[in-house]
């Protein structure tokens, strides 16, 4: 529907030519969609800035002969206590399918990143473990990432405590993480 007068026109024109959530602000109360504005706006301003994250990163990545997926399946297993991870845990940590990780742990095999060895007792269950040449690796590659503050391009030190924070205190709402600790 069109706007109703030249005032409406102007506004609207501006408000098209800048922000695409502001965009959506202003639409979603001028078709009088009611309420939830907000969330919806936080929705489609996260979904955007996710997609710039991930953008960022996977330019870097590729560099490197990186996915996503991969970068994070080798931090995961850096940072764990021996660097090795049930493939069924790494794929409920990472929030991925467990054929996901399947992939990954055979790209990262296959370039000696990784070692992958049965469960001693359970037929069904297969580790993964970091390398001494896949630890190196992702140092490597973690030094790039660090250069453009992974995929947190031009924010702050300030500015990124204060969105763990957030992300902290939304994702244990949703029930994410124990709010007792």
């Amino acid at each position: 529907m069109p706007p109703k007068n030249a005032a409406m026109t102007a506004k609207s024109k501006a408000v098209r030519r800048s922000d695409p959530v502001d965009w959506a602000s202003y639409f979603w109360e001028e078709n009088a969609i009611g309420e939830e504005r907000t969330a919806f706006l936080a929705m489609s301003s996260m979904l955007r800035f996710h997609r710039l994250m991930t953008d960022a990163l996977e330019v870097e990545l590729k560099k490197h002969g990186l996915g996503l997926t991969d970068y994070l399946l080798l931090m995961t297993l850096e940072l764990s206590e021996n660097g090795t991870r049930l493939l069924s845990r790494l794929a409920k940590s990472m929030l991925v399918h467990a054929t996901t990780i399947t992939l990954a742990t055979d790209r990262l095999e296959d370039k000696g990143l990784v070692s992958r060895h049965a469960h001693p007792t359970d037929r069904r269950a297969t580790y993964a473990t970091i390398t001494d040449e896949g630890r190196q690796f992702t140092l490597t590659v973690t030094n790039a990432l660090k250069e453009i503050r992974f995929g947190l391009v031009g924010s702050s030190p300030t500015q990124q405590r204060k969105l763990l924070a957030a992300l902290s205190a939304l994702r244990s709402a949703a029930g994410d993480v124990d709010s007792a600790g």
